[in-house]
C-alpha cells in the first residue's frame, strides 16, 4: 500500500510541474476572502506555485487594488458581508472584461454555480479546495484570457472580441483554416455574424492584401444575379450600354 501511495503521490508531482511549467511566467492573482485563516494559507499555496499573489479581505478593498495591480485571475469567496461575490464579479467586469474571475465556496449549491456561470463567471469550486483542481482552473482560465486578448496574431489591426466558450472555439477553427486554399461555408441565421467570420478568414489569410467583397444575393433580382457575378461586355443584352466588371473578377487576388 505504501509503495502505491508513493507512485501516486510522484505522479502527482510530477503532473504539476508540468502544470506549473505550462502556466504564464509570474501570473498575477488577486485573492479576495474574509476568512483571513483561509485567505492567508491560500496565499501560501498560490506563491509557492509561483504566482504573484495579492490577498484582500473585502470586495471594497479589491476594487481599490485591482486596477493598479492588474491580475490576470481573480479568485473570490462567494459569501461575504457587505459585497458578495457576485456583487463584485459584476464591478470587476466592468473595469477588466477580459478578467477570469474564479468563485469559491463551503456553502454553495448548483443553484449558485448555474447563477454565476450565467453570469460569466470562468468557474466555480466549493471548499475545501482541491489543490490540483485549483491549479488547473487557474491554467484554464489564463489560457482562456490569451485567447480572448489575442484571437488573431496573424493581423493586429482585426480583432473579434468575445466571451463565449463557443465563439472562442469557432475563432480557433478560423485561425486554423484561415492560412489555407480551403473553400470556406460559413450558416448560421440572419445577425449573427456571418459576414464578420467572413471578414476575419480573409484577414487572417494570405489574401488579407487582396480586396474583400461581399455580396447580398438576396437583394439582387434573379435576373441580373449572372451579370453581377460574371460581368457582361457591351450589346450582350438589352440595356448593356458599357462592359461591367463581376464581382467574381473584382475579388481576384483576395475574397
Amino acid at each position: 500500500m505504501r509503495a502505491s501511495n508513493a507512485r501516486g503521490a510522484h505522479v502527482d508531482r510530477a503532473r504539476t510541474r508540468v502544470i506549473r511549467g505550462l502556466m504564464q511566467e509570474s501570473a498575477k492573482i488577486l485573492l479576495v476572502d474574509d476568512d483571513q485563516g483561509f485567505l492567508t494559507l491560500l496565499s501560501m499555496r498560490l506563491t509557492s506555485e509561483g504566482f504573484q499573489v495579492i490577498a484582500v479581505n473585502s470586495g471594497q478593498e479589491a476594487l481599490q487594488k485591482i486596477e493598479a495591480f492588474k491580475p490576470d485571475v481573480m479568485i473570490s469567496d462567494l459569501r461575504m458581508d457587505t459585497m458578495d461575490g457576485l456583487e463584485l464579479y459584476g464591478r470587476v467586469n466592468r473595469l477588466m472584461p477580459f478578467l477570469p474571475v474564479i468563485l469559491i465556496t463551503a456553502h454553495g449549491s448548483i443553484t449558485d454555480a448555474v447563477t454565476a456561470t450565467q453570469q460569466g463567471v470562468f468557474s466555480f469550486l466549493p471548499k475545501p479546495i482541491d489543490r490540483q483542481k485549483l491549479l488547473d482552473v487557474i491554467h484554464q482560465a489564463l489560457e482562456q484570457k490569451g485567447r480572448l486578448l489575442e484571437p488573431f496574431d496573424e493581423n493586429d489591426d482585426f480583432a473579434m472580441v468575445t466571451r463565449n466558450p463557443k465563439m472562442i472555439d469557432l475563432l480557433e477553427q478560423l485561425r486554423v483554416v484561415a492560412p489555407s486554399e480551403a473553400s470556406v461555408l460559413v450558416t448560421g441565421e440572419s445577425g449573427t455574424g456571418k459576414e464578420l467570420f467572413a471578414r476575419a478568414i480573409h484577414q487572417a489569410s494570405s489574401r488579407k492584401n487582396g480586396p474583400f467583397v461581399p455580396i447580398n444575393c438576396g437583394a439582387i433580382p434573379a435576373e441580373l444575379l449572372e451579370s453581377e457575378l460574371f460581368g457582361h461586355v457591351r450589346g450582350s443584352f438589352t440595356g448593356a450600354s458599357k462592359d461591367h466588371q463581376g464581382l467574381f473578377q473584382a475579388a481576384e487576388g483576395g475574397t
